[in-house]
Order: C-alpha cells, then structure tokens, then sequence
C-alpha cells in the first residue's frame, strides 16, 4: 500500500501514520513485512489543495476478506489525501504433467 499525507507533513507524522497503518493491519489480523519514507514530494495535481505530498509505503500480507475493512479504516483517516491498496495476484503455477508434453 503507498499513502500519502498533506504537504505539511513531516517525518513526526509521517512515523506516527506508519505506526498508525501497522496497528490497523494488524488489528485486522495482517503482517506487516516492511515499509518505506519516499518523503516530501510535489504532486502532479493538487489534492485537497496540497501541492506536496508526503509519500509512504507499507508492504503486508492481509486476509483479502478484510481488505475492505483496512479500506475504509483509511477513508476515515483525515491526514491521509490519497492511498493505493494493491493485491498481488498469486502466480500460476504449472502441473509437472503439462510440462512433460
């Protein structure tokens, strides 16, 4: 997931917001396996009349049933303008018995 806060952000709130989403996920039953400060960035249109941005990412593992939940736990957060939550589709894989042929 990458989420970005309001342009008058910092690095207080942007580890607050870090430590905001873990709990969530996990709270929803998820694992957190990683996360990353892209920091301050300009946007390419205003959001919420912000120029800037402050960008961050997390990378977990979540039930996709409780998706939603984490969603619209997000939505109610009002320091967050914008979030992108991704699944990763499985990759599929091949039967030893078609690859014979």
């Amino acid at each position: 997931m990458v989420w970005i806060l309001g342009g008058d952000a910092g690095e207080e709130q942007g580890a607050e917001s870090v430590e905001k989403i873990t709990s969530l996920v996990a709270d929803a039953g998820g694992e957190v396996s990683g996360t990353d400060v892209w920091g301050k960035r300009t946007l390419a249109y205003p959001i919420q009349k912000n120029n800037e941005g402050y960008y961050l990412q997390a990378n977990f593992e979540l039930d996709g049933t409780r998706a939603q939940e984490l969603a619209r736990a997000i939505d109610a957060d009002q320091s967050i303008i914008r979030h992108l939550l991704v699944r990763e589709e499985p990759k599929p894989s091949i039967v030893e018995a078609e690859a014979d042929q």
